[in-house]
């Protein structure tokens, strides 16, 4: 599967664990998109891929689309400009992917996606986790290796403060945990988000194992999950009614600020 789109199929937790207790555990599937080979390589700024099963850029069953990412107007310009931004450009020689949940049927809630970026010995470098909220905003957190080490190792607890309002129910104070491990030979992939304050209030995750994007895994993804946005933005506001009726406070104040 190397440098070849992925369909991951597993499971994203969630779980509150102060002030009060709440977990929710749900099937899902998500992908895995080597942008760079796919994408960053083709002529031309606005660029397409796939078919009508799944696109880049176009009218699909399965789609990612610019406007869901980054800038909202254009992936490649986004990535080199971030890129040269934070130092990344030279570092950044191999290939980035895209781990996201995609649209389905044109329908999308992202709640976090990952660009993981390598370089020309497919060593991890630097990650971009762009977070999104509820608002439509997101915020990208620029993930590298402490000075003196020129990548990140399978498993590495990375922190970084918190800077971006997400939740009505946590505060934009703290600090994030983030671990990433992909494994090349199961095709187990595993990214985690862990948040603190004084102590820790979040722990949440995805997990799956990782299969070639075909016309055929995509259907079957469609058959097995046919209404997963939907689902998705449902599990959201409902997680958010069991919070409130366990009086966990609002931060609502905080996102103007």
């Amino acid at each position: 599967m190397e440098n070849y789109p992925q369909i991951v199929e597993g499971y994203v937790s969630h779980e509150r664990v102060s002030p009060r207790a709440h977990a929710l555990t749900s099937k899902t599937f998500y992908l895995r998109i080597p942008i760079r080979s796919v994408l960053l390589n083709t002529e031309g700024r606005q660029s397409s891929y796939g078919n009508w099963i799944f696109g880049i850029n176009r009218k699909s069953l399965i789609s990612i689309h610019d406007k869901d990412h980054g800038s909202g107007n254009n992936i490649k310009s986004w990535l080199s400009e971030t890129r040269k931004k934070n130092t990344l450009k030279d570092v950044v020689d191999g290939e980035i992917w895209l781990v996201c949940f995609p649209r389905v049927m044109g329908y999308q809630f992202k709640p976090v996606s990952f660009w993981f970026c390598e370089n020309s010995n497919r060593e991890l470098v630097a990650v971009l986790a762009e977070v999104h909220n509820t608002f439509g905003e997101r915020h990208t957190y620029i993930l590298k290796p402490e000075i003196g080490r020129r990548r990140f190792d399978s498993g590495d607890v990375i922190s970084t403060p918190k800077s971006f309002y997400v939740s009505p129910f946590l505060s934009v104070k703290g600090h994030y945990q983030f671990q990433f491990n992909y494994n090349p030979t199961t095709h187990r992939d595993f990214s985690r988000i862990d948040y603190y304050t004084d102590e820790l209030i979040l722990k949440t995750y995805m997990t799956g194992i990782a299969v070639p994007l075909t016309n055929l895994s995509a259907l079957k993804a469609i058959l097995k999950y046919p209404f997963i946005t939907l689902k998705i933005i449902i599990q959201i506001h409902c997680n958010a009614l069991i919070l409130w009726v366990k009086k966990i406070p609002l931060t609502l104040s905080e996102r103007n600020k």
